[in-house]
């Protein structure tokens, strides 16, 4: 990772570790909410590669699933596990820092959850449009995985190898 004052501010702006843990900690609540049980841990890397690409973030909806959505637009999955490698550096820095801010804490299972002493982050306070869509689209991310089944066959369909 190169140090802040050497990104491009165009970057350190858009990945910021308190943006895209945002996006994270809206993912993680959502599915710790419908699937009633903790995030698993590889899943947190797949989160961002789907978020932060336009053209991919435009075609997701939990009202199709997963693997029909795969299926429906496989030319947004050519370049997906080169996307999931290249942020992978920053996806650890936005979970140190929800980890750090106390956000979320990670299980005996090695999974995540929401903190219980955290406060509920508004989805609203300091948006706009284009967050506000990332953020929705978190949400429909984690019920996508939460119906998906294994960890394994979620990555399996992604194309992408843990």
């Amino acid at each position: 990772m190169k140090k802040w004052s050497m990104r491009a501010h165009e970057v350190a702006y858009l990945l910021n570790p308190a943006f895209c843990g945002r996006i994270l900690y809206s993912t993680i609540k959502t599915y710790n909410q419908t699937a009633k049980r903790s995030f698993p841990f590889p899943l947190i890397y797949l989160v961002l590669p789907l978020v932060l690409h336009r053209e991919t973030r435009t075609k997701i909806s939990s009202r199709t699933q997963l693997l029909l959505w795969v299926q429906k637009y496989p030319q947004l999955l050519i370049d997906f596990p080169q996307r999931a490698r290249e942020l992978v550096p920053i996806t650890n820095e936005a979970i140190e820092f929800l980890f750090q801010t106390r956000k979320i804490m990670l299980t005996p299972n090695g999974d995540l959850e929401i903190s219980p002493t955290s406060k509920n982050l508004s989805k609203t306070k300091y948006t706009d449009s284009e967050i506000s869509d990332c953020l929705n689209k978190s949400e429909h991310i984690a019920k996508w995985f939460a119906l998906a089944g294994k960890t394994e066959t979620i990555y399996i369909e992604l194309g992408v190898r843990p």
